[in-house]
């Protein structure tokens, strides 16, 4: 099953103009040779793990769910399982995939842009975490965060993803 749960026109800085970012909620994995990143919903006890971001990953601190890119050669779910430990030293178990964010770009490929063109997938795993082990932070995060559910607007990703995550969450509430 796939569903269409968000359809907007570029809305991140980041993007070219005239980009359209769809987010679909499903199992089905899109083309993986088009697929960038991969990145993961990890609960516990209904707690959101969140990696607390260091300035310069991004432009301010900020807490954010924990992924990245996937290195060549690496499968999805070995990047998600590899970056959720760098960037908050919690080890998944069996990532799921839950979700996709479809980015169209309706323009020439720009001279810096290396991801694949005019189409290209972040790709959202639901995991569950087999161990926590003693982490206080890297070059890129100063730690992880676990966001209970009143606390989840303490996240900027989720202000920007709450559709997504309250999705998911009813989909857990329904198992």
């Amino acid at each position: 099953m796939k569903k269409l749960l968000l359809s907007e026109i570029n809305k991140v800085q980041w993007l070219p103009k005239n980009t359209l970012v769809e987010i679909y909620l499903s199992e089905e994995m899109p083309p993986v040779e088009l697929c960038t990143s991969a990145y993961a919903l990890v609960f516990k006890n209904g707690e959101l793990l969140q990696t607390d971001l260091r300035e310069g990953e991004r432009p301010i601190r900020m807490l954010d769910i924990p992924g990245g890119h996937i290195d060549e050669g690496e499968n999805p779910e070995k990047s998600v399982i590899r970056e959720v430990f760098e960037e908050t030293g919690v080890h998944i178990q069996q990532p799921k995939l839950v979700a996709y964010r479809k980015i169209t770009i309706h323009s020439p490929k720009p001279e810096e842009y290396r991801y694949p063109h005019p189409v290209s997938y972040m790709l959202y795993y639901l995991a569950k975490v087999s161990e926590e082990t003693p982490f206080d932070g890297n070059d890129d995060t100063h730690g992880r965060v676990w966001l209970k559910p009143g606390e989840y607007e303490k996240s900027h990703w989720y202000l920007s993803n709450k559709i997504l995550v309250d999705e998911i969450v009813r989909q857990i509430g329904k198992k």
